[in-house]
């Protein structure tokens, strides 16, 4: 997916903007609060319909507007595509069109800010939904069996509480479990697998941001498809679920399945999550970014877009100029934010869009030559 341009209509501190973006490294330089953030803010949002900063669209209206707007031009697989988001501050609707039914994917864009630690420190969800994302966008049914999924789960529970209050039979859960290990056999594979395929590129991105040789794994920790004697797979998890029926009652919820999967990071054989440095797990959540889309562009797949929210002032000058060595891919497309030109190297801004925005205002753009 490639980002051609974004038009904002009060949206945060813009009131009527637009931002033109090249297929390449797009740097947005601009004082603190000017705006910088905003325009990244509002790629993530007119392309996937969330936000790396709020949950809350309103938050997200102009001072004394009702309302926001954006518009993205965007190319997809050689096709030309104008996307629309609105919200309403009053109804509280928001509107999408243009693109299609699947047009918002969480997948297309990742994004980092320095103070965003979740997919290393957070819950277990976080980690899920990196590798759910990175799998749909090789596997396009990954995503509906996801779907599926928390629909037999959500009913099995349904089913467990009615059990409880004395309703119904417990023993006629058995085709809510059949269909749910059917179901978490497939996902938590596929998870797996992508922990597989992802760790050499995790171990390059990292390394390559640090210049050490550090060694680094990523693994699955789940309690679907591990050995289980001579029982296939399905079958044991069956079982499973079977031998927790009384206690999964008694909670009213499933305690196993692949909703308790989770992705576990480890740095010279240290859990990065529990043992490891701020600086560790930032730099590991920018390399899984990074890993993200080194393995889509080695897979011949579509390669996420990049937003790297203020990154080069947590990284010194050494990281700085591996990072935006490593950025220089001619598939990948990345927007970063800085307060300072004199953060990049002579050399490091060549071939880049430079873009200066002030107090919600796109000031102007213009590409860097060499010198």
């Amino acid at each position: 997916m490639l980002l051609k341009k974004i038009k904002l209509k009060n949206f945060r501190n813009y009131e009527d903007s637009a931002a033109s973006l090249s297929p390449g490294i797009n740097i947005i330089i601009g004082d603190n609060g000017a705006g910088k953030s905003n325009i990244l803010e509002a790629a993530q949002f007119s392309c996937c319909g969330c936000s790396f900063r709020t949950s809350r669209e309103a938050e997200m209206i102009g001072k004394g507007q009702r309302f926001f707007r954006l518009e993205a031009e965007i190319e997809d697989r050689g096709q030309s595509l104008t996307r629309h988001i609105s919200y309403e501050a009053e109804t509280g609707v928001r509107v999408n069109a243009g693109g299609g039914p699947e047009w918002l994917r969480t997948g297309s864009i990742l994004s980092f800010s320095p103070d965003d630690l979740q997919l290393v420190k957070g819950p277990p969800a976080t980690r899920r939904r990196f590798l759910d994302d990175a799998v749909s966008r090789r596997r396009p049914a990954h995503h509906r069996r996801l779907l599926d999924y928390q629909k037999v789960l959500s009913q099995r529970n349904s089913f467990l509480q009615r059990a409880r209050a004395g309703l119904t039979r417990l023993a006629d859960i058995r085709p809510w479990d059949r269909q749910l290990a059917a179901l978490a056999i497939l996902i938590s594979r596929a998870r797996r697998e992508m922990c597989r395929d992802i760790q050499p590129h995790f171990i390059d991105a990292y390394n390559g941001v640090t210049g050490d040789r550090i060694s680094l794994r990523i693994g699955l920790v789940s309690q679907v498809g591990e050995p289980a004697g001579e029982k296939e797979p399905e079958a044991a998890l069956v079982e499973r679920l079977e031998k927790e029926w009384s206690k999964d009652m008694e909670g009213a919820r499933t305690g196993t399945g692949s909703h308790r999967d989770d992705m576990e990071l480890t740095l010279d054989g240290r859990s990065l999550r529990r043992y490891g440095s701020q600086g560790e797990q930032r730099t590991a959540v920018l390399a899984l970014l990074l890993a993200g889309r080194g393995l889509a562009i080695a897979s011949g797949e579509r390669p996420p877009v990049l937003l790297l929210d203020d990154v080069m002032s947590e990284l010194d000058r050494g990281r700085r100029h591996r990072l935006m060595a490593m950025l220089r891919h001619p598939e990948g497309q990345t927007l970063i934010t800085a307060a300072d030109r004199g953060l990049f190297l002579d050399g490091e801004l060549e071939g880049a869009a430079i873009m200066e925005v002030c107090r919600g205002a796109v000031l102007e753009s213009w590409a860097e030559s060499s010198v």
